[in-house]
């Protein structure tokens, strides 16, 4: 086997490849004690690989494939359309909360997995899995637990305590779960998370949501992820106050995530330290804008780790203070509506156009836009490489000077 089969051997879930290796076995009619004899093993060791327990080394696979007439490649090859779960099955019980829209929504994200594993197939693209064991934080407090195992996971992945520059790649890449965009049926959902041990993790968010809302959700379902694989979501944005145990450890998650006590309560420091006159709105927008994430959002962090007094968001919020204008008047860009999200799917959609095997109109079917919205983006992904929560806020009168803080 050559080297790049091996390395599509190690990113294959072990699993996957067990549920093939019997299924070829019993298509030959063969026992697992028949299988151990030929290979010269025992029958726990068949029995072990078919079950995921025990990955089979490259050797093993070519003689397996010899005994049951089969091809190595074929217990190597990404997951296919065959073995795309049914998403209802799995999110039945929310659609049983919700209208129909929500399973149009559930319809369409196993429709772009369906797509997706079929384009990595194609391109010869298997996404490796990189992912940590379940988080066990049992009865543990939400906010503690999410800042244990935020920590945990950024030191993992070696972030340090500072912004983190490429949401999306580093949930793509570095930890390998699928990710798609669409614009979904209700506004009110954020995002959807499901994990299949054929499938691997799959995260859906909402492209009528802004930037930051989207990266936001993307990691509040990684939360998820992280602690509950077994079980599949659906985020509806909620008042705060209403959010169930769960709800309130994934937001917490991604407000540790993003924003690590350590860099920001240094940085709010150094803010601090540099201004004689206090800490002022410009302050948490150029924070906030450091960090990639809303005002709101970035409020209600620095609140909750009392470098603002509780309350402050709410003043600024009846005072009618609307952080795009704020942005506006500071000359700090506000992203743009058709900023680039999840990549990774975009890119297999532009390599497979580039190499003829998916036509313009195919190009806007996976990616859900017109014809014209669809060239735009594929442009865009290959120019760039070779290959809100306060949107009910109404613009008032507040100096963006007026400190929030006495001068520290």
């Amino acid at each position: 086997m050559s080297d790049m089969k091996r390395d599509i051997l190690q990113s294959i879930d072990p699993l996957l490849i067990g549920e093939r290796i019997a299924e070829a076995r019993r298509g030959r009619g063969l026992t697992q004690a028949d299988l151990a004899q030929s290979l010269g093993v025992v029958r726990t060791t068949v029995t072990a690989m078919e079950k995921g327990v025990r990955r089979p080394r490259a050797i093993e696979l070519a003689r397996i494939a010899a005994i049951l007439d089969s091809s190595a490649r074929r217990f190597v090859e990404p997951p296919g359309t065959e073995d795309m779960p049914s998403f209802p099955i799995f999110f039945r019980r929310k659609m049983a909360d919700h209208g129909p829209a929500l399973a149009r929504d559930i319809g369409t994200f196993q429709q772009m997995c369906a797509w997706y594993v079929e384009l990595e197939g194609r391109l010869g693209e298997p996404l490796p899995r990189r992912y940590p064991p379940v988080y066990e934080i049992g009865e543990t407090e939400p906010n503690r637990a999410a800042d244990e195992v935020a920590t945990s996971e950024r030191n993992r992945l070696g972030l340090g305590d500072g912004p983190i520059a490429d949401v999306w790649g580093l949930l793509e890449t570095d930890i390998g779960l699928r990710l798609v965009e669409f614009p979904m049926g209700d506004t009110s959902i954020a995002g959807m998370v499901l994990f299949t041990e054929s499938l691997g993790g799959c995260v859906a968010v909402n492209a009528k949501h802004p930037p930051a809302r989207q990266r936001w959700t993307a990691i509040h379902e990684y939360a998820h992820f992280l602690v509950d694989r077994d079980q599949a979501e659906v985020t509806i944005l909620r008042k705060r106050s209403r959010l169930p145990r769960s709800e309130r450890f994934a937001d917490a998650f991604a407000s540790s995530f993003l924003m690590p006590a350590p860099g920001l309560i240094r940085k709010f420091g150094g803010l601090r330290r540099a201004k004689s006159e206090g800490i002022t709105p410009s302050d948490v927008l150029a924070l906030a804008h450091h960090y990639a994430e809303s005002f709101d959002a970035m409020m209600i962090r620095l609140e909750s780790l009392n470098l603002l007094p509780g309350g402050t968001r709410e003043y600024l919020k009846e005072r009618g203070f609307r952080p795009d204008e704020g942005k506006r008047l500071l000359g700090l860009a506000i992203e743009e509506r058709h900023d680039i999200g999840p990549r990774r799917y975009l890119t297999l959609c532009a390599q497979a156009h580039q190499a003829g095997s998916l036509s313009e109109g195919e190009v806007a079917e996976h990616l859900g836009l017109s014809l014209v919205d669809a060239r735009d983006a594929v442009q865009r992904i290959l120019s760039q490489s070779d290959v809100s929560l306060d949107g009910e806020w109404v613009q008032g009168s507040l100096d963006l000077t007026t400190a929030m803080l006495p001068a520290g």
